[in-house]
């Protein structure tokens, strides 16, 4: 079983999940062998390679997008979510939900491949499964990811995303949120929408926009080639997007890494989903009633073009190589 750890020195939590020490390394390095789907367990027909289905969306007889719990998962629904001392350190036992959504039921490799209707359909199942964990009270803090090649630290080619909710809010979130909330209360107004509002305005790292969502380069942005796609509007969270929006923004999505596809050819990348906290606790207490106006969810999307070094970890703050106006000139070269 996973552990939680808090560290004393650095003011966060850490994972110790042995289990994911056994994950099957299936990312071929020959691009030749890429799409071989014979050891592929998301792959349709090879449905007895994974735990049962916690969730799937039909399309005609067969499936189109499936949720399965992570074999080699981080965390556990059956653990304690309580504290305990280990002499002078604190840990508990790692409670949450891992789970994977597979994408697709086929074996396609390339997360942009999907056409813009699969893409919504993916998004609708993100949605449906942090509606329906949101449902254990416990569970507060929702990390959705996808891990696109093998730099990206994917080991499986096969398109799927990652969905952890735990008890535990990260410190750095909740700081971030605390300082948002402050901004609000002597602003009257959210440091996401000034962010929005400058942006559309000056059009210098904007990367694309459609009515409710833009897609910039942030102003200092950490890595090279980063993109976040952000409401306009005052959306917290991605389970308040009705359909029409739900659309808009898998059809912006997919646009935005095809544009990135055009400048840098075929790249590897982390992209996220960051969310509001789900649940009114002892540390959301003081903001949570605002949170929809002090906080809007956003996508984020992570070329993994260079490695990190030492001053990053050491510091904390990323050398990024290329100014975030310069690529959006390069977009908008191609357009």
């Amino acid at each position: 079983m996973s552990e939680i750890r808090y560290d004393r020195i650095f003011d966060k939590y850490v994972v110790i999940a042995p289990q994911r020490l056994r994950r099957p390394e299936l990312y071929p390095i020959d691009e030749k062998i890429l799409k071989n789907t014979k050891k592929c367990p998301f792959c349709k027909g090879h449905e007895d390679m994974t735990p049962p289905a916690i969730y799937t969306l039909k399309d005609g007889e067969s499936w189109s997008v499936r949720v399965v719990p992570n074999l080699y998962k981080a965390f556990e629904i059956e653990a304690i979510d309580e504290s305990v001392e280990d002499g002078i350190y604190e840990k508990r036992d790692g409670f949450g939900a891992h789970e994977i959504i597979i994408d697709s039921d086929k074996h396609i490799v390339k997360f942009e491949e999907l056409s813009k209707e699969q893409m919504k359909r993916w998004l609708f199942v993100v949605k449906q499964r942090v509606e329906d964990l949101k449902k254990d009270i416990r569970l507060n803090y929702f990390a959705i990811f996808k891990n696109q090649g093998k730099n990206s630290g994917a080991t499986l080619p096969h398109i799927h995303t990652q969905l952890i909710a735990t008890s535990i809010l990260p410190k750095e979130q909740l700081s971030n949120l605390k300082r948002y909330a402050a901004f609000y209360k002597e602003f009257g107004r959210s440091i996401f929408e000034d962010i929005v509002d400058f942006e559309i305005r000056e059009q210098k790292r904007v990367f694309l926009e459609s009515e409710n969502f833009i897609a910039f380069c942030p102003y200092a942005s950490s890595f090279a080639f980063e993109v976040m796609i952000v409401p306009k509007i005052d959306i917290s969270c991605i389970i308040k997007l009705d359909d029409m929006l739900t659309g808009e923004l898998s059809a912006l999505l997919k646009d935005t890494l095809i544009g990135l596809k055009g400048v840098l050819g075929e790249f590897d990348y982390n992209l996220y989903i960051e969310n509001t906290p789900m649940q009114r606790d002892y540390q959301t207490e003081e903001f949570f009633d605002d949170v929809d106006r002090i906080f809007r969810f956003f996508i984020r999307i992570i070329p993994r073009l260079y490695k990190i070094g030492g001053f990053e970890l050491q510091s904390g703050q990323n050398i990024n190589p290329i100014a975030p106006e310069n690529v959006a000139k390069a977009f908008k070269k191609l357009n």
